[in-house]
């Protein structure tokens, strides 16, 4: 019988823990009466500081396999991933979620009944609405998805985050790239098979409020846009070639105003807004080769994406077969 193994990120998720772990129990007992599946769940606490950890080892009597994967401190969200693909590349899918309860379990029948009845290899869940999001939020997720499905091969879904199920196939492919500063957005678009999307409305957060700021939010849409795009680099050529042929224009028009207009030239206010200007959008231009070139350099290092501290089995589980 197949197993699918769910994986769940941890970052100071203590007070959901147990309700998550209840949710996830009465959806697999639902679900494998249907298709005859097995599940098991993959925590990885990403350096919580909380008691998330000693809440996972209550967990040892609990009905499914439950495994924990301990990061020696906080790697980030894409790292904590990674760590869990490469833990459950042996399983016959994987379906990730984050540990919030923003992903309902109750979802979790209806991207297996898309994954299983429709023969695809990654169904991901999507926001049916941003509405209530604010303004500059949802202003920026729409330049963040321009930007980077911009002249691109591969289409990067809107508003789909983490919650998808992955055929064996495309974690090994996921696996297989031998990047350190990952996307993972990006990287399942990137490694391509048949896929589907399914709406869902995410849940309130039961606890607590995000640990993604607005700062946070935007450091990572420059992380994936400067990984999977280039097309930042692209509009600085485009916007360098058209500054060049407005000067010449310009420069053009000064010389005919001098010459048959006589009329005098501007002064040192203009003179000083242009320049002004112009220092400022080199600066911009350089910051975003810096940011090319930062990653370069992190990839050139070829540290590890994460480390394990511990590797637990905490629960063997009851035979759902």
């Amino acid at each position: 019988m197949d197993t699918i193994a769910i994986l769940i990120p941890v970052f100071n998720e203590e007070k959901t823990i147990v309700e998550l772990t209840n949710e996830l129990e009465e959806a697999c007992v639902l679900i494998s009466n249907i298709h005859k599946v097995n599940f098991r769940i993959i925590f990885v606490d990403d350096g919580s500081n909380d008691k998330s950890v000693e809440k996972i080892f209550q967990l040892k009597d609990h009905p499914l396999p439950v495994q924990l994967i301990s990061l020696s401190r906080n790697f980030g969200k894409e790292s904590a991933i990674s760590a869990g693909l490469e833990a459950g590349k042996d399983d016959s899918a994987i379906l990730i979620m984050d540990a919030d309860l923003q992903h309902p379990p109750a979802l979790i029948q209806e991207l297996i009944n898309a994954y299983i009845n429709e023969n695809v290899d990654m169904v991901y869940a999507y926001k049916q609405s941003r509405k209530t999001e604010g303004v500059f939020s949802r202003l920026m997720s729409k330049i963040f998805y321009s930007l980077i499905n911009t002249n691109s091969r591969f289409y990067i879904p809107k508003d789909a985050g983490d919650f998808r199920i992955l055929s064996n196939k495309v974690v090994k492919s996921i696996l297989n790239l031998p990047e350190n500063e990952r996307f993972m957005k990006g990287l399942y678009a990137w490694v391509g098979f048949k896929v589907k999307g399914v709406p869902y409305t995410p849940k309130k957060r039961a606890h607590g409020v995000s640990f993604f700021s607005i700062w946070k939010l935007l450091f990572l849409a420059i992380d994936g846009i400067t990984s999977f795009s280039i097309a930042p680099l692209r509009m600085m050529s485009m916007f360098g070639l058209g500054i060049a042929i407005l000067s010449t224009l310009y420069f053009l028009f000064i010389i005919f105003e001098r010459l048959f207009l006589n009329t005098s030239i501007p002064g040192l206010a203009s003179i000083f807004v242009l320049v002004s200007f112009f220092g400022g959008v080199q600066l911009i231009c350089l910051g975003i080769i810096g940011e090319y070139i930062g990653k370069i350099l992190l990839e050139a290092k070829k540290r590890p994406p994460y480390v394990i501290d511990k590797d637990v089995e905490i629960s063997k589980g009851k035979s759902n077969s």
